[in-house]
């Protein structure tokens, strides 16, 4: 967004925030942030679904924000996103129809993956060096009410991301029986099971360095210390979790001159802090003020970007990959020749970089169900694929990948026959258009022994032709193109041939 007024609002576990920014050639200036502290969490995370009562104290929450919004002239130009506490909530249609009817308002229950990659571009480009992080090692963790966002970033890949139930306000729920003087350490014992999960994940070997954090958990710390640097120290964190961990909640109200749901939160705060420390091995945490409906403006106004994306994500994928056991020399056989005969059959499929960044990861991925089991194993690659969560890719374009993955091998009439028939045609296309490319290039190293060293495609009047440089007798790749070329032929309406040549010294 260039020129205008922008609204972007949060409906949170324990909040409801707006943020209102002018943009002007590109700038933007704050113009009003607005927070109303509501623990709608309380009930998704105790009950399973959001009370009328709480649905109609949110209503009247969110008509003021209206009203707000409606003196600033904003009408179109906002975004309204629910995170845990709608989200995890069995009513949650009922919430968002309600709030819609009386208010106006269009609400979106944001996905943990498009929540954790909207907090990274914005982290990302508030934090000076954060490229120097990534290439380090770095965890990421956005400290909410309802759940930690994680991102863990090492040579310029995401080896882990997750959105875990482990937020403040839900630890204050979960262990809200236990006596005050030792709640503590069922926070504790907790959290450390949270940091086992992530190692668990983690490749072997993987050390990090850095630890930066965000979120609406990090004010009541800023509220106590007021640094002056985006920066805290264990041993500040320490020496506050030492004075605090065994009081009950009004004591530390009193003592550390805070609001009630402040102090409700700290003690959990301090512990997830302290543990991601040790997880990490630092003395130290970095991190952002901007708050979250703050990073949405940023992000959907286009004003921050996720520079070096298509680089990491492919990183990403690799390592996905070889999570997988895949075949190195296989995939990247497959990757290049999908690669140039994408860019070949141009005049054909008229797609574009998004897509072709598609067929590269599926491409890539096809095989990771060998890992499972040798037979149907691109059924387990599907299975696989759907699975994953890739920060910055949609979950519509995973689920893209998973769909060329599945294809790549069998009958792609039988899968569009069972599966996909209710597919909008155009869709239908996209797919059948990818994966004749995927199943092409695939078929050219059935025997995964890189007898084909490279090809030429001639689009002639009436065929397409591949004529294929061969380093010996390539009988797999003949039988294998000749019972996965068809959908080629059925997708664009032309025959596709393979011819090849061995190649002497």
């Amino acid at each position: 967004m260039k020129n205008g007024i922008f609204a972007a609002i949060n409906i949170g576990a324990s909040a409801f925030r707006m943020h209102i920014s002018e943009y002007l050639n590109g700038e933007e200036r704050t113009l009003e942030y607005l927070i109303k502290p509501f623990r709608l969490g309380r009930d998704t995370f105790t009950k399973g679904y959001i009370s009328l009562e709480s649905v109609y104290a949110a209503t009247d929450i969110l008509k003021k924000f209206k009203t707000k919004m409606d003196e600033y002239g904003v009408k179109k130009n906002y975004v309204a996103v629910c995170t845990s506490g709608v989200r995890e909530a069995g009513n949650q249609a009922f919430f968002i129809n309600h709030i819609r009817q009386e208010t106006g308002l269009e609400l979106e229950v944001i996905q943990p993956s498009d929540e954790i990659y909207i907090k990274f571009v914005s982290v990302k480009n508030d934090i000076e060096d954060f490229d120097d992080y990534e290439k380090a090692g770095v965890l990421l963790a956005n400290i909410s009410s309802g759940n930690i966002a994680m991102a863990i970033l090492k040579d310029e890949q995401n080896v882990y991301s997750g959105a875990l139930p482990y937020g403040s306000l839900r630890l204050r729920r979960i262990f809200g029986d236990i006596p005050a003087r030792i709640r503590y350490k069922a926070y504790e014992q907790y959290v450390e099971k949270m940091c086992y999960s992530m190692k668990s994940a983690l490749p072997a070997g993987c050390k990090l360095k850095y630890f930066v954090s965000a979120g609406s958990s990090l004010n009541v710390l800023l509220n106590i210390f007021h640094p002056k640097r985006n920066m805290l120290s264990r041993k500040q964190l320490e020496e506050l979790y030492d004075r605090v961990k065994q009081l009950p909640r009004d004591n530390i109200q009193s003592v550390m001159n805070i609001r009630k749901d402040e102090a409700s939160v700290l003690v959990p705060t301090l512990v997830t802090y302290l543990k991601l420390m040790d997880f990490i091995g630092t003395d130290h945490v970095r991190f952002s003020r901007l708050s979250f409906p703050h990073m949405l403006s940023l992000f959907y106004t286009k004003t921050v970007r996720d520079r070096g994306f298509f680089n990491r994500v492919r990183n990403t994928v690799y390592a996905l990959g070889e999570r997988f056991n895949m075949d190195r020399d296989h995939a990247d056989t497959t990757v290049r020749f999908s690669m140039k005969l994408f860019d070949a059959l141009k005049p054909l499929h008229s797609l574009g970089r998004t897509e072709k960044f598609i067929l590269e990861a599926a491409a890539v991925l096809s095989d990771v169900g060998y890992y499972i089991d040798s037979v149907k194993h691109n059924q387990h690659s599907y299975y696989l694929v759907q699975s994953l969560q890739i920060p910055g890719l949609p979950r519509d374009r995973v689920k893209l990948v998973s769909y060329l993955v599945l294809m790549h091998n069998g009958d792609v009439d039988k899968w569009f026959e069972q599966k996909y028939h209710y597919f909008p045609i155009e869709k239908q296309l996209l797919i059948k258009k990818l994966v004749s490319i995927l199943r092409i290039a695939d078929s050219m190293d059935a025997s995964h022994m890189n007898i084909v060293q490279d090809f030429d495609v001639d689009i002639q009047t009436g065929k397409v032709v591949i004529k294929a440089k061969c380093r010996s007798m390539a009988f797999l790749e003949k039988h294998a193109f000749s019972e996965k070329s068809k959908i080629f032929t059925d997708t664009f309406g032309i025959p596709i041939e393979l011819e090849t040549r061995i190649l002497y010294e």
